[in-house]
Parts: C-alpha cells; structure tokens; sequence
C-alpha cells in the first residue's frame, strides 16, 4: 500500500467501542482499544493515500449472544444486581437483534470500495453499522458535547498565564 500510494484499512470494532457498558466493560475496553488505533493509524498512512476506518457494529443476529456469551464462572454476588439482569438480557434477546448481517456486509464492500451507496462519499474514521448503532453514537456525542461545553472554562483555567489563547 505504501508503495502504491493507495489502499484501505479497515478495523472492526463494536458500537460498544463508544461508551462503557456496565457488566462488559473488558469487552468495551478492547473495543476502545480499537477504534484508537485505528483513528490514529488514519492520521499516520493519510500522507500516503492510505484510508483507514475502524468498522463499529451494533446488534446484529449472529451467534456473539449465544454460543459467543459466556457469563463469569465466578461470579461475585455483590454484583449480581447488574450482571443477572444482563445475562437474561442477553438470553432474551439473541436471536432477536435488529442487524441483518448480509445487509451489514454489502454496506462494508460498498463503503470500502467506494461503490454503489458509497459512491463518491468519503470513508469516515468510524462506521457505525445498524440504526441501534448510530443512535448510540449521536447520543454520547450529545452527551460529551454538553460535558465539553460546561466544563469548558473550568478545564481551560489550568494554563499557565503566559500562554496565548489556543
């Protein structure tokens, strides 16, 4: 790729990447993980005509919720308030999620071939994939957009007096 001068990279993450989930925060760590690498895997091959987009699924009906959910063999009773209603959550809902994973993966050829829907659009740094998904992602940019802005001044009181504003 860096020879040709082209190519595209693309990680698979989870919409889970995008907010701590309570009961699977280990899963949604290597999910973070994911995403930034890959946003700064972007930056890096971007001089070399290199895309890079880091591919963030929401609840599609695969098997991550049957054979793939397996719940702690210890578990700690202290925790039990979070972690049953989850596990039966889960068990409730495997096989009933939205996602249609054909439909998710004819949306990632054309997105990462740059054909048909795709045509002409820019890959984006993440792709959410599913409505569940991309209504996730707005709400925690809502979310992180009124913390920025309340706490703006605050944060921005810890320079040194020196310093030109940015």
């Amino acid at each position: 790729m860096r020879e040709k001068r082209a190519g595209v990279v693309a990680n698979v993450g989870s919409a889970g990447g995008w907010t701590g989930i309570p009961g699977i925060g280990m899963y949604g760590s290597t999910k973070f993980a994911i995403a930034g690498i890959t946003l700064a895997l972007r930056e890096e091959v971007a001089p070399l005509g290199i895309e890079v987009t880091v591919v963030e699924p929401g609840a599609f009906r695969t098997s991550i919720l049957g054979k793939g959910f397996v719940p702690a063999k210890c578990p700690i009773n202290d925790f039990d308030p979070l972690t049953k209603p989850l596990t039966t959550h889960v068990a409730n809902f495997s096989g009933k999620q939205p996602g249609d994973p054909a439909k998710a993966a004819q949306l990632m050829v054309e997105a990462l071939t740059k054909s048909g829907r795709c045509k002409g659009k820019t890959l984006p740094s993440r792709l959410l994939l599913g409505k569940d998904a991309v209504k996730l992602g707005q709400g925690v940019l809502e979310k992180s957009k009124r913390e920025l802005d309340e706490w703006a001044e605050l944060a921005g009181s810890t320079d040194f007096q020196d310093v030109g504003k940015p």
